[in-house]
């Protein structure tokens, strides 16, 4: 299970420790989800990113990819994951499925009552793969339709064991 410094084949994961880490998160944030999907129009960042932990990939010093977490403001037994981003050369390498397990490990470690998150419908069937289910209608956020999914955080499978040992070799 990746968690804090873990190699993950080819990749490192580990929550940002310092604010140089955090900005080239919110910059490839900003790439992904501002200049390639047009989600927004100058910045994704919100009022969540102040108490957020952010979850990085790195491949040697380049940073590939990042999930961010944060409680819901609400019920702080309920956490969120969000702004999954993959540096466009990495997709479809097992980076995102890192980043996933990552951000479901923390939230484990975390306690956390339950881990939701707004998932792109094109990114669904990833998502159901890793175990999580679909636990609302599909809405519309910014414009394009989001399903709002739950991880399983009290189960590890013989399925999870056999990813952990076939993704990103």
């Amino acid at each position: 299970m990746p968690e804090a410094g873990e190699t993950m084949g080819r990749y490192e994961i580990r929550k940002a420790a310092t604010a140089e880490e955090t900005a080239a998160a919110m910059a490839l944030r900003r790439r992904v989800f501002v200049e390639e999907q047009g989600l927004f129009a100058s910045s994704d960042q919100d009022q969540h990113d102040r108490n957020a932990i952010c979850i990085n990939a790195w491949k040697g010093t380049e940073l590939i990819g990042t999930v961010r977490c944060y409680p819901d403001p609400k019920d702080e037994t309920i956490w969120w994951g969000s702004r999954l981003a993959v540096h466009e050369a990495y997709r479809a390498k097992g980076v995102g499925v890192y980043l996933i397990e990552a951000a479901v490990e923390e939230m484990r470690l975390k306690q956390v009552g339950r881990f939701l998150a707004q998932v792109q419908l094109q990114n669904v069937p990833l998502f159901e793969k890793l175990g999580w289910k679909p636990v609302s209608d599909v809405i519309l956020l910014h414009g394009h339709p989001h399903q709002t999914m739950e991880a399983n955080l009290h189960v590890r499978d013989a399925s999870w064991l056999r990813r952990r040992q076939k993704v990103g070799t």
